[in-house]
């Protein structure tokens, strides 16, 4: 594996994502976002412990929101916006 040098900001950022969840998760049950294309039980794993647990939550993401998360976590935009666009008619069911 190719190694990644950080820099201090980027570390600490890295810390801090950890500390805190990007967002704050709804009460009541979690959705399977599984079910959506693109996310298999690690990434679900990992949004969760952000905080995202639902489908509406991803479909509500905004562009801006989209960029913390692509910041902050192993994801790039486009597929978080892909996710973004299932999750918007998952969460019409």
């Amino acid at each position: 594996p190719k190694a990644k040098k950080e820099t201090k900001a980027e570390a600490a950022a890295g810390e801090e994502a950890k500390a805190a969840p990007l967002f704050k998760a709804p009460k009541g049950e979690p959705d399977d976002l599984t079910v959506i294309k693109g996310i298999g039980p690690v990434a679900a794993k990992d949004l969760a412990e952000q905080g995202i647990i639902t489908f509406a939550q991803l479909a509500k993401l905004t562009d801006k929101d989209v960029a913390k998360i692509d910041e902050h976590m192993p994801f790039s935009a486009d597929q978080i916006k892909d996710w973004r666009e299932q999750a918007k008619e998952l969460a019409k069911k």
